[in-house]
């Protein structure tokens, strides 16, 4: 476990795989981006400490929806996790050691906790990221439960479900079913991020925005709009040659890209730009 400590977020996504811990690869971009102090490990062992103080009251259960259901009294009820609705929009929600010390959190970063812990237990569970809401799931081909970790683990219908969706999104077509699949760990992790580049662009902290893309093309190099977006991070940041970088990869990357030509042109206004502090 002490491992963690001693790793990088690249590092650790890198090795992992399609096997990667949310709660591993959250702790890590934390201390990366915002607490150089954090020791990732003492987080690890709150997660283990939770899973065997809830292993009583969920292993008297047989059926793995009672024990899901335990296991979100557990949390919800009985430890207080819940949902910060005075102040959703403050980043604190999704680092997971704040979460872990405060007990608060948004829909994602209680559903990791909720998993890590479930996961810990042997319990089926997975993330199900709905359009603009996060959730949980306790896996049962015939009798899937579907709970919400921000509304204090609720057990939730498909129509519910649908409700958050329009809710959250403003999506007022017919509910996608395949909505309700398995989030990959791996996309949780991005999701996770995303949330943090989108809170600190509305602050206008673009050197934490850069820093949040560069932890997101380390997990998913394959996504070229990543690069987009850092050259052009870098660019409103006054890095001009590294915002070239970028760019020229995007482009070299996404020749038959929708956005091509603007940020084509974007790239050759900044070449000019470059030529003539030269």
């Amino acid at each position: 476990m002490r491992d963690l400590d001693r790793t990088t977020f690249k590092t650790e996504v890198q090795a992992a795989g399609q096997k990667l811990s949310p709660a591993r690869a959250g702790l890590l971009f934390a201390r990366e981006l915002a607490y150089p102090d954090l020791r990732p490990s003492d987080y690890l062992v709150q997660l283990d400490d939770l899973a065997a103080a809830a292993h009583p009251s969920v292993e008297t259960h047989r059926t793995a929806r009672d024990r899901g259901l335990a296991l979100a009294e557990f949390l919800f009820q009985r430890l207080n996790f819940s949902g910060n609705r005075l102040d959703y929009y403050n980043p604190l929600n999704s680092y997971l050691n704040e979460v872990l010390d405060r007990r608060l959190g948004i829909p994602i970063s209680l559903s990791v906790i909720y998993l890590e812990v479930g996961w810990r237990l042997g319990l089926p569970v997975v993330g199900v990221g709905l359009p603009g809401h996060f959730i949980v799931s306790v896996t049962d081909p015939s009798d899937p439960l579907y709970l919400d970790p921000f509304q204090g683990g609720v057990v939730l219908t498909v129509e519910d479900c649908a409700r958050l969706v329009q809710e959250a999104s403003g999506h007022r077509g017919r509910f996608d079913p395949h909505w309700l699949a398995p989030t990959a760990p791996r996309e949780i992790a991005a999701r996770m991020l995303n949330n943090l580049r989108g809170f600190y662009a509305q602050k206008e902290d673009w050197l934490l925005v850069m820093a949040v893309l560069e932890h997101l093309y380390a997990l998913q190099p394959e996504v070229s709009a990543h690069l987009r977006d850092l050259g052009l991070v870098h660019y409103r940041n006054d890095s001009f040659q590294r915002a070239l970088q970028f760019l020229d990869q995007y482009l070299s990357r996404e020749p038959d890209a929708p956005d091509f030509d603007s940020v084509r042109q974007s790239r050759d206004l900044l070449f000019e730009h470059l030529m003539r502090l030269n």
